[in-house]
């Protein structure tokens, strides 16, 4: 559906805005600083994003809407009890919709850090509901079979106890490699969605979309200048079993000529950009720090594009 939207679009219009989407985890939970944020500091940013002009709305009008300028959505993941205890009230408070990516397992075996399937049907008169798999595996260390297993038991919860299925998904730990896409794809979602730094337009992969990660110390404002950069990554194109890369390849626009390339656990390089080809080869290769490896391309105009590669 939001595939053909967005083409009828491109084909209508010329000139587009970029949109965001900002992701959180826990609020007021001081337990965990790397995945929490506190309510003070998100009341200021909502503060900031009105007085800003910016329109908060639900990920389904974001995506049928990407003409439009300074669209926000929301988007919680995991369903930590956290939220439904601190974090809603801010947002019925403002009336900004989210989505909130659920983790079943842990709702169906009642961990104690997550919501109840009772609370999450009464968080959904608010905002909407979407999937973050059943045991939130790390997909790409799982054969088909498996993978196939968990998203469709958790599809099944979602049903049981929302009454219809679920219209997104959300790759656990934002990881993906081909195979693990493919499959998840095939489940029919409207759209599914990563982790990565970056924002939304007409060129982003439905299956891949951006998702911009809020937590403990950060700059809403420099968040929010972040803008799309597409991107089509020819090199790696999965982790290497040496663990070292030697090279990197990337297509962008023919309009620019020089950017900056990033490798997680590296310094920003300042790449050349020949015909809209970025194509660099290591003196030394480099050794790769992290089994989840993210490398970002950015232009000196804050336009952002990124891949990732997993071991």
């Amino acid at each position: 559906m939001f595939k053909f939207l967005i083409t009828s679009y491109l084909l209508s219009l010329t000139l587009f805005g970029d949109s965001h989407i900002l992701l959180m985890h826990r609020f007021d939970d001081t337990r965990y600083k790397s995945t929490n944020i506190s309510t003070e500091q998100l009341r200021k940013d909502f503060q900031y994003l009105k007085k800003n002009g910016y329109k908060v709305v639900s990920l389904s009008y974001l995506l049928s809407n990407l003409e439009e300028d300074k669209l926000i959505s929301f988007a919680i993941d995991d369903g930590y009890k956290s939220f439904y205890q601190h974090g809603l009230k801010l947002f019925r408070e403002f009336n900004y919709p989210f989505t909130l990516f659920i983790y079943t397992e842990a709702i169906d075996n009642h961990y104690p850090d997550f919501m109840s399937w009772e609370q999450i049907k009464r968080t959904s008169q608010f905002g909407d509901i979407g999937l973050h798999s059943h045991k939130h595996p790390h997909l790409t260390h799982l054969d088909p079979i498996s993978i196939m297993k968990d998203t469709q038991t958790s599809i099944s919860s979602y049903k049981k106890y929302l009454g219809e299925p679920p219209k997104y998904y959300a790759y656990p730990y934002g990881e993906y490699d081909k195979n693990s896409r493919e499959i998840i794809e095939a489940f029919g979602f409207d759209a599914i969605f990563n982790q990565s730094m970056g924002a939304v337009a007409f060129d982003s992969d439905l299956y891949n979309i951006d998702r911009i990660a809020i937590l403990g110390n950060y700059n809403i404002e420099t968040k929010l200048r972040i803008k799309f950069l597409k991107t089509e990554w020819l090199e790696p194109v999965e982790y290497p079993k040496d663990g070292l890369i030697k090279r990197v390849v990337v297509k962008v626009s023919k309009k620019i000529t020089k950017a900056q390339l990033y490798i997680s656990g590296y310094s920003w390089k300042v790449v050349p950009v020949i015909d809209g080809l970025i194509d660099i080869k290591f003196d030394k290769p480099i050794k790769l720090k992290f089994r989840q490896t993210r490398i970002f391309v950015k232009t000196f105009d804050n336009e952002l594009g990124s891949t990732i590669i997993v071991k």
